[in-house]
């Protein structure tokens, strides 16, 4: 995806930094631009003779210059990314392992970290291959690593940033400034999304959102290109989960949308179901208020992906506003049905 936001460096800059954090007699040999995020430019770096730290290949990944324009809660969003690889190293979530990040743009203008490279390829590209049995084990490990993930506490709700703006004593107040936060961006930068609507109809349903007591370590990115497989005895596992820099502190419920893009419903999973509730400790449960509550987190979703339109091109933009603003008033009408009648 073609994104403004992308820090592209000339091979010059990225031998520079390797050789300032690794030693002046590594040689860089190929550079691979991966082009399938969105947000930050990814590059894979192979090695001629020596390795960095047994590693013949490592991924660089570099954050957003400071002159361009990113969302409010886009900003510095590469910290959070760092601290949950941190929080997750001594879990049983598969993360990759970061050996170096710098954040004091000495070298270059942006935050940049670099870490070893995965043996596998995301979900997406290998889910053809992926046989019925394999999946279902695939599933029962995301589940387990999901609620490892939703095990880890926070100390206050909200985006994992150091800014006060973004830290709340209650859910309510984080998700309620989350969402009017989105839509003041989006209003400044003249995206065309039903705000009033999505306001109008949250505002009898802010209250359920106080029933979430302890903020749970979300990730809120966990679809299929942020997870690598490998392959070992003729099956798939989970080799590592990345991407985790929109995660914030919540509700653990807000996950399970982009878990659908892996096993549907979760409700509906039984394997899911029973191998979150074995790492979680408790009954997995999906009540008329938790139903209401992903409803509200799936609509925050799409305004989010309606609004980060100013980074891509005419096309893309179009494209993802289109798209946006339908699955928005899907979401909408199914909500306000599900809240009149069930």
């Amino acid at each position: 995806m073609n994104s403004n936001t992308k820090s592209h460096f000339p091979r010059e800059t990225i031998e520079m930094i390797i050789r300032e954090n690794f030693g002046k007699d590594v040689v860089v040999g190929a550079i691979t631009e991966l082009t399938d995020g969105w947000f930050n430019a990814v590059y894979i770096l192979s090695f001629v003779g020596k390795d960095v730290r047994g590693l013949k290949e490592v991924v660089l990944k570099t954050g957003v210059q400071e002159s361009k324009y990113v969302l409010s809660y886009e900003k510095n969003i590469m910290h959070a990314e760092i601290l949950v690889y941190s929080l997750l190293q001594d879990t049983i979530v598969p993360v990759p392992k970061i050996l170096v990040h710098d954040f004091s743009k000495s070298l270059v203008d942006c935050d940049y970290f670099i870490m070893e490279k995965l043996q596998g390829e995301h979900w997406m590209k290998l889910e053809d291959k992926i046989t019925p049995e394999n999946m279902e084990k695939l599933i029962a490990d995301i589940a387990r690593y999901t609620a490892a993930l939703h095990n880890i506490k926070g100390e206050y709700f909200g985006y994992i940033r150091d800014d006060k703006e973004f830290q709340f004593p209650d859910w309510r107040s984080a998700f309620q400034k989350m969402v009017n936060i989105a839509i003041r961006d989006g209003r400044k930068g003249g995206v065309d999304l039903p705000y009033e609507s999505i306001l109008e109809a949250f505002d009898p349903l802010w209250e359920i959102l106080n029933e979430i007591k302890e903020p749970c370590l979300v990730n809120f990115d966990m679809w299929k290109k942020n997870i690598m497989l490998a392959k070992k005895d003729g099956e798939y596992y989970i080799d590592g989960i990345i991407d985790h820099e929109r995660a914030f502190y919540g509700d653990p419920y807000a996950e399970f949308i982009s878990l659908q893009n892996i096993c549907g419903d979760v409700e509906d999973n039984k394997v899911f179901k029973e191998n979150y509730s074995l790492l979680s400790g408790q009954p997995f449960t999906y009540t008329r208020k938790d139903k209401l509550r992903f409803y509200m987190y799936k609509i925050y979703l799409s305004l989010l992906m309606g609004i980060e339109v100013y980074r891509y091109n005419e096309e893309d933009t179009k494209r993802m506003l289109r798209d946006c603003n339908k699955k928005i008033a899907n979401d909408l009408a199914q909500l306000k049905e599900y809240y009149e009648n069930a």
